[in-house]
């Protein structure tokens, strides 16, 4: 078989049997990773690990394929080696990454960029993303930046924007769209997809316009679609290894603000969106390419987007060249785990959240939650999952889009666990929840063990009424009707002398964990404010000695104790 170039990668015959051909140092690692890719999309036979001598591995081994797939770190050294026993790059073998391509299944295609209705702001945002998305382009931004440049090292650090790489993107991106200003009508019968910045837009678009209901998309399903060959680039070249035992992006997905998805229960943790549940089918999402190549990240244990910088399960584990033995987890039709954590609204407005209160939707974030809920449902994901988790984000038994998963069971489901503030779990919540799951468990955001610092850090709670619900939820724990109780600390400047107290106070009521995490900023200070006056670890990470001291208590050892951050590989 002879191709002369894979720059329209559609021209690839998937019919042929195609031998796999592991060259040089690790190979095992690089052949595997393809197969587990490809697999569905290709026809692969035979698998060769080549030491690179002068024999002929086709003679030796009994394969004789038309083409053969070269796994191999070093490209350079392959060609050599192959050149040496007559095999011609483009006519008896390709590299793995010259398939790459293949999974950009939009990159081709004909996108429309849409604001609508037609905001300035709407539309740049459309074309500057839109733009850089179908044609691979990563964003200053964007939190894989460096690793998708295959510079891991600084994959952690904070990005700062370029406005001359936007405007650059804008006007590239302005020139391609051109074209839309004379398209007939605002079905944009020649575009394959039309593409919005926000999900909000979309929705509005696909209601207004039925027809073109099905070619409409957002921003992060385009890069979804149109960038996979750059991150399976990264994680199929990463030779860090962690011995992590981490399989949560195989079984989980959480759903945040405006629909968007990630393959783990906490996006500071995993940042890489692989759909939005609000637009397109669950099953696509769940399937995607990108969903493929994130849990590839998990099976391969190089976990090359999960942050080592705020996960814990990671940091534990240092990092190391050699490569471990892969881990054998099949893939499961629809996510065993659902988080549900896209509805602000709250009653409370802690410092370290926001601002100010925010207890009412607009028509814009409420039309983008309602449809989300809706997708999920229609899925049947609901009733098949091992693990509901709703909150995360508000107030659980305030948002009434949470009450409508929480509640609305048309049959009994097997297991939920509810993030609240507890201030509004009351025993009449509790009537309307017994007996609709067959094990309920809550996460407690409390931050304080005094009502003088609870009214610091849980701004517009009343501690004398949460203490009241707490002792409901510790009766109910005792009697075993709820299966677990875990109650959260975010340890801050303001909390931290009240560690110990807080879990004497937790084992006295007979909770069953104590998590502490540090305080992110999540834009409420500026860096300097907040690692001077909130953040217990420094800019790189480390404990400050003040919270070490604390930690230094005995009750600070008891297992119900779950340190999540980084600074825990300081502590003895």
């Amino acid at each position: 078989m002879t191709m002369n170039t894979f720059s329209d990668y559609k021209s690839i015959k998937t019919d042929e049997a195609y031998g796999l051909l592991g060259v040089g140092d690790s190979c095992v690692k690089l052949v595997e990773d393809f197969r587990f890719v490809f697999g569905d999309r290709l026809s692969i036979g035979g698998v060769i690990e080549w030491r690179g001598d002068s024999k002929d591995f086709r003679a030796d081994s009994g394969c004789g394929y038309d083409c053969y797939i070269c796994c191999t770190y070093d490209r350079n050294d392959a060609v050599k080696k192959l050149d040496r026993i007559g095999l011609v790059y483009k006519k008896d073998y390709y590299f793995a990454e010259d398939f790459f391509p293949l999974l950009d299944d939009w990159k081709g295609h004909r996108i429309a960029y849409k604001s609508y209705p037609g905001t300035v702001k709407g539309w740049l945002k459309s074309i500057i993303f839109g733009y850089s998305a179908r044609h691979g382009k990563v964003l200053p931004e964007d939190v894989h930046r460096n690793v998708l440049k295959g510079n891991y090292e600084a994959a952690e650090r904070r990005q700062k924007r370029n406005l001359a790489v936007y405007a650059l993107y804008f006007l590239l991106g302005s020139l391609e769209a051109l074209p839309q200003i004379f398209s007939k009508g605002n079905g944009y019968t020649d575009y394959e997809h039309i593409s919005f910045y926000s999900a909000s837009e979309a929705l509005k678009y696909k209601s207004d316009f039925p027809s073109a209901a099905d070619r409409v998309i957002t921003v992060e399903e385009l890069k979804t679609h149109t960038m996979a060959s750059l991150y399976m680039r990264a994680v199929y070249y990463d030779r860090r290894q962690n011995r992590c035992a981490c399989d949560i992006p195989l079984t989980t997905v959480w759903v945040g603000i405006g629909g968007s998805s990630r393959l783990c229960d906490c996006p500071a943790f995993l940042d890489v969106g692989c759909g939005n549940i609000g637009i397109a089918n669950g099953s696509d999402v769940w399937k995607s390419g990108l969903a493929k190549i994130v849990r590839l990240s998990v099976i391969n244990n190089t976990y090359t987007f999960c942050s080592r910088a705020f996960c814990s399960k990671l940091v534990r584990d240092e990092n190391q060249v050699s490569l471990l033995e892969r881990k054998k987890i099949e893939e499961t039709e629809s996510p065993l785990n659902i988080c549900i954590a896209n509805d602000s609204v709250c009653n409370l407005h802690c410092p370290s959240c926001r601002k100010k209160i925010y207890s009412k939707n607009d028509e814009n974030t409420e039309a983008e939650i309602s449809s989300c809920i809706s997708s999920i449902d229609e899925s049947g994901w609901l009733e098949k999952a091992e693990k509901i988790c709703v909150g995360g984000s508000g107030e659980s038994f305030l948002s009434n889009n949470y009450k409508r998963v929480i509640y609305e069971a048309e049959a009994k489901r097997k297991n939920i666990v509810i993030m609240t503030n507890g201030t509004l779990f009351t025993q009449q919540e509790w009537e309307k929840l017994e007996g609709k799951y067959e094990h309920i468990s809550f996460l407690v955001s409390v931050d304080a063990a005094t009502g003088q610092t609870y009214e610091k850090v849980r701004c517009g709670g009343n501690f004398e009424r949460l203490m009241n619900n707490m002792d409901f939820l510790s009766k109910l724990r005792r009697e075993k009707k709820v299966d677990s109780v875990k109650v959260i600390m975010v340890v801050q400047k303001a909390n931290y002398l009240e560690i110990p107290d807080f879990i004497r106070w937790a084992q006295e009521k007979g909770f069953d964990g104590v998590s502490l995490s540090n305080i992110r900023n999540w834009g409420t200070y500026s860096d300097e404010v907040f690692y001077n006056d909130y953040s217990m670890f420094d800019r790189n990470g480390n404990m400050k000695p003040e919270l070490a001291a604390v930690l230094g208590d005995p009750v600070c050892k008891d297992p119900i104790v779950d340190m999540r951050w980084a600074g825990s590989r300081n502590l003895s």
